[in-house]
């Protein structure tokens, strides 16, 4: 499967443009002003100062300039633009003659140079690639790609020629994904063969480890296409994981893939959130065991749900299967959005999927405290990452929408837009996330295929106003289009119960609520404190009410009420109640909440 570019892609009216002009409108700026702040835009300068910077500033700074790239086609900003052009003047002046560019490394430790494995140095390098990509893809600004060009020319060298280096895999991936793209735009083999180089070369050696962790926590445990189960710092993991598909897919590498499906597979079937959140773990941000998947505990990184999207996306392009789909798709609605509130100047790290109010400040309170749970979002954190990231992925949204595969047209995710592929011009108009109802206008001659949603009940569709039963196959809904065709689907979308596995302990005897592609929480703004003792008995008479962020969803249901007795022999008390549910990603909107997925 090829994705059409998001490029080619129009964003028409609907949920994921307000989207999209809210993170270029202010997320993007309000980004710039906090990095401004907090001396981020100042450490590329490479000047000497009292505090250095963090070693991985530049990877902030690179994820803001991939951002501002993918926006500036549709909402085009003089200042941001001012920004950008400076941003980048201050990186090529400040570029080593050998290509070297990080400003930890060249002004406070130099004589480091590719000697420390786990202080980020190809992490920062291979966002600054993608950010060059981006640049000069979108019409920007030209002159990084040269300059990171010649940057990923000396990392080639140091580590594929001459091979002397202090270390041979760098301890975050991310270099790896980067190198692929700079050969896809470039079409420099060497990128390409350095990519796979260091996927070749991981686990096939002790290198250096924090020492605090194991080799599993950066995925070195073993050699690559031998992995099998999703272990480790989730983001590290699934940009490495992304980079094998990649490889893996432009050099018929099938063992690669083979680990990838391998891979997938142990996330989506052990360690996969309701909300499409993975790294359940805080120690290490990382994969656990599966089934481990607690609530009020759970760590779910924005940056991991991220990652997770690319590697939802990439394995769709080594073999397209709905159901890849249909993980990013939970993920994107779900933990993604979450990622950002609502008015688009805060955001969250961690993704918890239960909130206790009382209980979060009372651990703020106490020093030493593992887990202070954080239930507002801020503007920026010491590290960062989570904001421009999520900025980047929103900007290059419409590269999601659309694929193509032996000449047909596929419809992956339902966003309004507008598309010339296949032969056909398509004119996409949906009602999603807020109904089922999808239109569709074709112009041309070809076939178009509807990837079937999961959370569907029921599926109805006409060709120019005639009810009509389409081909199916794979979870797709096949049309032949011949000249002027309209096409309009509804796929049946009511609130429905999910049962979780009954080896994750958290969520025995309870369920969970969704709405299409919403999963559904309670805050105690809504219902009061005290969440967990409610329970929804039936959602036949739930009512649901369309709101500016998605839905409103009113259901009868029983609040078990407290015992004077901190423990009695006589039966609960259940009272009778409404519960008003809303879109996970809405939550903690509104001051610090009581929150619940989770119900009896």
């Amino acid at each position: 499967m090829k994705p059409i570019d998001y490029k080619s892609v129009s964003l028409k009216e609907g949920f994921w443009k307000r989207v999209r002009a809210l993170n270029a409108t202010v997320s993007l700026k309000n980004i710039y002003r906090r990095f401004e702040e907090t001396g981020r835009f100042d450490a590329i300068r490479c000047e000497r100062r009292e505090k250095p910077p963090h070693i991985f500033y530049d990877s902030d700074v690179a994820k803001w300039l991939e951002a501002a790239a993918y926006l500036q086609a549709d909402y085009p900003d003089q200042d941001v633009r001012a920004i950008i052009d400076e941003t980048v003047r201050t990186i090529v002046k400040n570029q080593l003659p050998c290509g070297y560019f990080n400003s930890f490394y060249q002004v406070y430790q130099p004589d480091k140079i590719f000697m420390e494995r786990t202080e980020h140095e190809l992490y920062c390098a291979g966002h600054l690639i993608e950010a060059a990509v981006a640049l000069d893809k979108c019409g920007v600004n030209s002159d990084l790609l040269p300059a990171m060009c010649r940057y990923a020319d000396y990392i080639f060298e140091r580590f594929y020629v001459c091979r002397d280096t202090g270390f041979t895999t760098c301890g975050h991936p991310e270099i790896e994904l980067a190198l692929v793209r700079l050969y896809e735009h470039t079409g420099e083999k060497n990128y390409l063969t350095l990519a796979k180089y260091f996927l070749d070369e991981r686990g096939k050696r002790a290198e250096e480890i924090y020492p605090n962790m194991d080799r599993a926590y950066d995925q070195s445990h073993m050699p690559v296409r031998e992995q099998r189960d999703a272990v480790g710092h989730s983001v590290r993991a699934l940009y490495l994981y992304s980079a094998m598909a990649d490889v893996g897919r432009l050099t018929g590498d099938e063992e690669l893939l083979t680990a990838c499906r391998a891979l997938y597979d142990d996330i989506v079937c052990t360690k996969l959130y309701i909300t499409g959140g993975v790294g359940s773990g805080w120690y290490g941000e990382r994969f656990t065991i599966p089934y481990d998947l607690p609530n009020a505990e759970a760590y779910a990184e924005t940056c991991a749900g991220i990652a997770f999207v690319f590697f939802c996306e990439r394995m769709a392009m080594s073999g397209n299967r709905a159901e890849y789909h249909a993980a990013l798709e939970r993920t994107l609605y779900n933990n993604v959005l979450a990622g950002e509130s609502l008015d688009g100047k805060a955001f969250f790290y961690v993704n918890p999927l239960e909130a206790d109010a009382k209980y979060a400040a009372y651990a703020r309170t106490m020093p030493g405290m593992p887990i202070k749970p954080l239930l507002e979002r801020v503007e920026v954190f010491d590290c960062s990452c989570c904001p421009p990231n999520l900025v980047r992925l929103f900007g290059q949204i419409g590269g999601v929408v659309y694929g193509e595969e032996d000449g047909v047209l596929y419809v992956d995710q339902y966003i309004s837009s507008e598309v010339s592929a296949c032969g056909m011009t398509l004119s996409l108009m949906t009602d999603l996330p807020y109904s089922g109802s999808v239109s569709a206008a074709l112009t041309g001659n070809g076939r178009i295929a509807f990837r079937i949603p999961a959370w569907q009940t029921s599926i109805a569709c006409w060709v120019n106003g005639a009810e009509v039963t389409p081909e199916q196959r794979e979870d797709y809904l096949y049309f032949a289009v011949d000249g002027q065709t309209n096409i309009s689907i509804r796929f049946g979308m009511s609130v429905r119960f999910v049962y979780a596995n009954a080896r994750i302990r958290a969520d025995v005897g309870r369920k969970a609520v969704e709405y299409g592609p919403f999963v559904l929480c309670a805050e105690s703004a809504d219902n009061g404190v005290e969440l967990s003792a409610l329970e929804i008995p039936s959602l036949d008479n739930a009512t649901i009410e369309r709101t500016e962020y998605g839905v409103r969803v009113r259901v009868p249901a029983y609040r078990e009420m407290p015992a004077q007795a901190l423990y009695t022999y006589r039966s609960p008390v259940l009272k009778e109640c409404e519960l008003i549910l809303i879109p996970y990603y809405c939550w903690a909107n509104r001051g610090e909440q009581d929150m619940q997925i989770w119900f009896l």
